[in-house]
């Protein structure tokens, strides 16, 4: 889910975990050796004394002692996350029962790094962020410098922080994330403007969303050759890549809804003497509905291609795909 990122403690932390384990371990050693005899004086009290000697006892009870504290150790961070969500973060641990505990932030909340000489060595370190007065900590986090943005700016500025590799895209074929269309909506048969093309791209990024996510490269050929993006320009008001941003916009609104923008970016490379766009879609956390004609639809993609589901299979695919809407 892209408008909720999810962060762990560093795997340092699970090392250290087993470094104290191991010297717990060897503590407790040191302190049975000072009993001496009273050791076996007190196993000869228990039911075992005809079933195991005392020195094969003794190897097991350590065996079982230091697996029980690694898989403890273990399960412990394992368990333990951080969800960093647009206007709040919940700490959840424990693997018996669960503990959440939320905290509030707002855009004017001060964040800060703090890491040690050995956490800026090893990409580790604690997050303090003050909102409202109070405190809170994401403590010793993998690559805390990554997480800032995402808490200061929201989830999807992460996940929209690089572009895709336009190179990769162009030699890779279509399929279940990606798709390639001459244009947004320039027929290149008819030599004009056909609004179905639009609608059909529309609908690829609608499959996109109820999917998981995906590329749609426009003005690119079925064999990956740019053919640019003049003439779907010329159509338009006004006549470059902002213009055809606001026309897209404007058309995805209508067709699938202003609430799921914010999960669609548009990129724009050159590719030789042409320009083509790239639209980059997240995972959707909730349904998508396509609107035309009056009527709602639901896409998703199969392979490479753009499927519209039965209504007696959307609620099948809705509850595998959300399970906990």
């Amino acid at each position: 889910m892209h408008n909720e990122l999810v962060t762990k403690r560093s795997p340092i932390v699970l090392m250290w975990k087993f470094a104290a384990i191991e010297a717990a371990g060897l503590i407790l050693y040191f302190v049975a050796s000072f009993l001496g005899d009273a050791k076996y004086e007190i196993y000869s009290q228990l039911f075992l004394t005809n079933i195991l000697p005392y020195m094969t006892a003794r190897v097991i009870f350590l065996f079982f002692a230091q697996f029980v504290m690694t898989v403890y150790a273990f399960l412990s961070w394992y368990t333990e996350e951080y969800k960093i969500r647009t206007n709040s973060i919940i700490h959840v641990k424990g693997f018996f029962k669960k503990q959440s505990t939320s905290f509030g932030k707002n855009k004017s909340a001060q964040v800060i790094i703090k890491s040690s000489v050995l956490g800026k060595l090893l990409h580790y370190g604690t997050i303090q962020i003050r909102s409202n007065g109070a405190y809170f900590y994401l403590k010793q986090i993998s690559h805390p410098e990554r997480m800032l943005n995402a808490i200061e700016e929201g989830p999807l500025a992460v996940a929209f922080a690089a572009g895709p590799d336009v190179r990769d895209l162009l030699q890779g074929e279509e399929g279940g994330e990606l798709e390639f269309k001459s244009s947004l909506r320039f027929d290149y048969k008819l030599g004009n403007v056909n609004r179905e093309l639009e609608k059909a791209a529309m609908k690829t990024v609608a499959a996109f969303l109820n999917s998981n996510g995906g590329h749609l490269v426009l003005g690119v050929s079925d064999k990956h050759e740019p053919l640019g993006l003049q003439n779907d320009y010329s159509g338009l008001q006004r006549k470059d890549r902002d213009g055809f941003e606001n026309h897209f916009t404007q058309s995805f609104n209508a067709s699938i809804g202003p609430e799921f923008r914010n999960f669609v970016k548009l990129w724009f490379y050159p590719a030789g003497v042409h320009e083509i766009c790239v639209i980059q879609t997240l995972p959707s956390p909730r349904p998508v509905y396509f609107k035309a004609d009056g009527n709602e639809y639901f896409f998703m993609r199969t392979g490479n291609i753009t499927s519209t589901l039965k209504l007696s299979e959307i609620e099948s695919y809705l509850r595998s795909r959300w399970p906990k809407r």
